[in-house]
């Protein structure tokens, strides 16, 4: 009999660019964990600034790599990264969803 190891979802990788703030940095780290909190696998979430207000937010993990492109003030990073990784994951589940006849 063999047991499947699975990782748990603390293996989150979060690289964040362009921020200096901790206590921004902390909440976008603890944010995108609590996302992926019940997910397996390895994951990797960056968050770069590409120019003045906007950003680069990019996933790579066991779906692939996705990105997304937008405009935010700083302030604002944690919960826009959040929603967007929560609205991928909603939409990725729903397309996995068997239809209900």
């Amino acid at each position: 009999m063999s047991v499947l190891q699975f990782i748990p979802s603390g293996h989150v990788a979060v690289v964040v660019e362009g921020i200096g703030e901790s206590t921004l940095l902390a909440a976008i780290a603890c944010g995108v964990r609590r996302t992926f909190r019940h997910l397996v696998g390895r994951w990797r979430v960056t968050v770069r600034p590409i120019e003045r207000g906007r950003w680069r937010l990019e996933l790579s993990g066991a779906s692939g790599r996705h990105l997304w492109l937008f405009a935010a003030p700083v302030s604002g990073l944690p919960e826009i990264v959040v929603e967007k990784l929560e609205e991928f994951l909603r939409s990725s589940a729903a397309a996995l969803r068997p239809a209900i006849v």
